[in-house]
């Protein structure tokens, strides 16, 4: 049986840790020119100089190349891309002639044999490949017997009667591909199987193959034209270099990256500069995760102390109420049932005066387990008092399970055990109140659980009570 850290709407926020930006650190990149969000930046001037660049004979030159390698390699994408679409069509085709050919084959035994319900099994699993819009099987005289419309069954009494064809056929639309394949087996053909699918996907891979071809085109144009221009901008090298760090710690996020430019190396300052405001950056932001980690995980073991008993690591009181309430108000809205049980150690005292407070920690670690081993994984175990614990059994079916339970839970409590060389026989009473059928309002819940097992206790102890308003009279004067 296992337990949440917390009961279901029993919230905690995620600890919002504040961030404090290192003034004096901002300062110093301040006084240095370089400043964050909208600010100047090294990648300012970056750009101001390749503009100005652009504008020199040289830059000319790589425009000129550029747009000649552009115009060429667009007409190869162009063939490229329908080449591949053709060939993606006809991978498309087969692959959904195999599939039509497969259920064909498959569906051929139950048509015979006039098994309805083994073909509507076969049909609807088509819902599972998302191109398949439409499935319809005609038996051998070309009438529909079965048909699907998006994982649906659909009447077949409208659909016209076909002829019955010995070989597979396709039909291509711009949003539909049909397939036509007869249903046979090695006695002869018994119907028609008619499988439509949409061509989404179809475009869909054609698209990304578009994308992809596009990418590498453009790469291999502009890496080309950089070639053929490759002596003409060949000082500004260190600077295309810092471009490129700069984008990749903008996409990554990762402020360890660092210029490795010589320094003999034209705007090698500028590396420089670059490479300190990274290390003020990377220190800055391994401060704040280390705060924030160490927040969160200071915030972790508080809840756990808040809401867990230290000795049988269950949930204590405190998580039983809220848990309690979120159980009766699921309970209320879905009008289910649910059923409280106090389960209280008998004759638990008497053991800790006698033995002392070490045997009676392993009695009760004991039982913590025993117990949470006969309820189900659905049900909460709380130790609300010393000697007494509390299971929300949420979603019960009737009062038979809860009994059943019940009846468990004493025989598992009563089980021998062997502490410290001594053996010990604990015996357990149940008090069980069930929501709504006893009670809706928290309070009184609580209390009829309580006055149940005030009467197993009454009736010899080792037992189990349900609550009954008949029998079991409350002494206050408010209910």
């Amino acid at each position: 049986m296992t337990f949440s850290p917390y009961p279901e709407r029993v919230t905690h926020l995620p600890a919002h840790v504040a961030i404090k930006q290192d003034n004096k650190a901002a300062n110093e990149a301040h006084s240095s020119g370089y400043m964050i969000n909208n600010s100047p930046t090294s990648v300012t001037l970056l750009l101001t100089m390749e503009h100005s660049t652009l504008r020199s004979p040289a830059a000319q030159m790589f425009t000129q190349h550029l747009r000649l390698l552009s115009l060429t390699m667009g007409v190869a994408l162009f063939f490229c891309t329908g080449f591949a679409s053709i060939e993606l069509y006809k991978q498309c085709r087969s692959e959904m002639l195999l599939k039509t050919v497969v259920l064909a084959n498959n569906v051929a035994d139950q048509l015979v044999a006039g098994d309805v319900r083994g073909m509507q099994n076969l049909v609807l699993n088509t819902e599972r490949d998302t191109d398949i819009t439409d499935v319809t099987l005609y038996d051998h005289k070309g009438r529909a017997v079965l048909s699907s419309n998006n994982g649906t069954l659909i009447t077949t009494e409208k659909l016209p009667e076909v002829d019955i064809e010995k070989t597979s056929k396709v039909y291509f639309s711009m949003t539909n591909l049909i397939i036509s394949t007869p249903v046979s087996d090695t006695s002869g053909v018994h119907g028609q199987l008619i499988v439509q699918s949409k061509t989404t996907s179809l475009y869909r891979r054609i698209f990304q193959l578009f994308l992809l071809n596009l990418t590498g085109f453009i790469a291999l144009t502009v890496v080309t034209a950089y070639a053929l221009a490759k002596r003409q901008i060949q000082r500004l090298q260190p600077a295309f270099v810092l471009s490129e760090i700069t984008q990749k710690v903008a996409a990554s996020g990762d402020f360890s990256i660092r210029s490795t430019i010589d320094e003999h190396e034209d705007l090698a300052r500028l590396h420089q500069h670059f490479n300190q405001m990274m290390a003020r950056i990377e220190s800055w932001e391994s401060d704040v995760h280390s705060e924030a980690r160490e927040r969160r995980e200071a915030e972790n073991r508080l809840h756990i102390l808040e809401n867990h008993d230290s000795l049988t690591k269950l949930p204590n009181r405190h998580y039983f109420h809220r848990l309690l309430t979120n159980n009766v108000e699921d309970a209320i809205a879905n009008q289910e049932m649910m059923a409280l049980m106090f389960i209280d150690l008998d004759h638990f005292k008497d053991i800790s005066n006698t033995f002392g407070y070490d045997v009676c920690d392993q009695i009760l670690s004991i039982m913590a387990q025993r117990l949470s081993e006969v309820l189900r994984n659905t049900d909460s175990l709380c130790r609300v008092d010393a000697d007494e614990f509390a299971a929300v059994l949420p979603r019960v079916d009737s009062l038979d399970t809860v009994r059943s339970l019940a009846s468990r839970l004493v025989l598992a409590m009563q089980k021998p055990m062997t502490l410290q060389g001594k053996h010990f026989v604990v015996t357990g009473s149940i008090g069980i109140a069930c929501c709504p059928l006893h009670a809706v309002d928290q309070r009184l819940f609580l209390h009829f659980a309580d006055l149940a097992l005030k009467n197993a206790k009454s009736s010899g102890r080792n037992t189990w009570s349900l609550y009954d308003p008949n029998t079991m009279k409350s002494d206050d004067p408010l209910i």
